[in-house]
């Protein structure tokens, strides 16, 4: 069975991008079949993967409009994962689903068909909780929560909880899945935020954490997965442990329990 992890926290400028972009490469480097979903209007994720979104035919509006056109957007990338791509167009998006039917879903009815192609599909979901955040945590299996090791780092889980208890109505399996700490450095700070995390969540809580470090902020100006763009570096390195957690937390050909 394939696995739909949505990488989702309502703030931004924590990691969820990056998170998601390097998680999918090193998936699908190590012989998954890999799906990204953007659905960030600032298709970060998309030119992080080196697309440049003026030249695409097709994004996730046009597939979550009408799922027959998934093929035409999906974009093989030299990476290794498949890519449902994003543009600055999605910004206006929303309002044109203002009304319709069932809109909360349109993700989840998109996906269905794909499920069967592939090990896993990550979804990039944009901060706050517009209707393309919702429709994320509607299709998704289960949540990775990218936790900054932040002052106000669990003020935002609290929000993501509450969040969580909404969207259940619509979800009735939604849960967190996992916790990756994210932008860890060596102030006392941090180590307080991770061990207040660790105390609260527990093993839900990933053994892994991602380092502030300068190569995951140069990779995708590059175009590139930090796993490609910086293979030996720090954050390349945190990043593939992740990957192998995800593995074990979630196996090919498995339902997540």
């Amino acid at each position: 069975m394939c696995t739909i992890i949505a990488t989702a926290m309502q703030k931004g400028g924590v990691g969820k991008t990056t998170t998601t972009l390097a998680l999918g490469a090193e998936l699908a480097r190590t012989g998954a079949k890999v799906l990204i979903c953007d659905l960030d209007p600032q298709a970060s994720l998309t030119e992080g993967l080196g697309i440049d979104p003026t030249q695409i035919d097709a994004t996730i509006y046009e597939v979550m409009i009408n799922p027959a056109t998934a093929a035409r957007a999906i974009i093989r990338t030299e990476y290794g994962v498949d890519l449902i791509p994003a543009t600055l167009a999605l910004a206006g998006a929303e309002l044109s689903f203002a009304g319709r039917f069932g809109r909360e879903l349109l993700l989840r009815t998109a996906l269905a068909s794909l499920r069967g192609e592939y090990d896993y599909i990550l979804i990039d979901s944009p901060p706050g909780l517009g209707l393309f955040t919702v429709n994320a945590l509607v299709a998704t299996d289960v949540l990775l929560v990218p936790l900054q090791a932040h002052v106000f780092a669990m003020d935002q889980m609290a929000q993501m909880e509450s969040t969580i208890l909404m969207i259940r109505q619509m979800n009735t399996n939604l849960e967190i899945g996992g916790i990756v700490v994210t932008m860890v450095g060596r102030t006392n700070v941090n180590a307080a935020i991770e061990q207040a995390a660790r105390a609260r969540y527990g093993d839900l809580v990933f053994h892994s954490t991602i380092p502030h470090n300068v190569k995951i902020i140069e990779a995708p100006a590059a175009g590139q997965p930090i796993t490609i763009y910086a293979p030996e570096s720090a954050g390349a390195r945190a990043y593939r442990a992740l990957a192998e957690e995800v593995r074990e937390r979630w196996p090919r050909n498995q339902t997540p329990s």
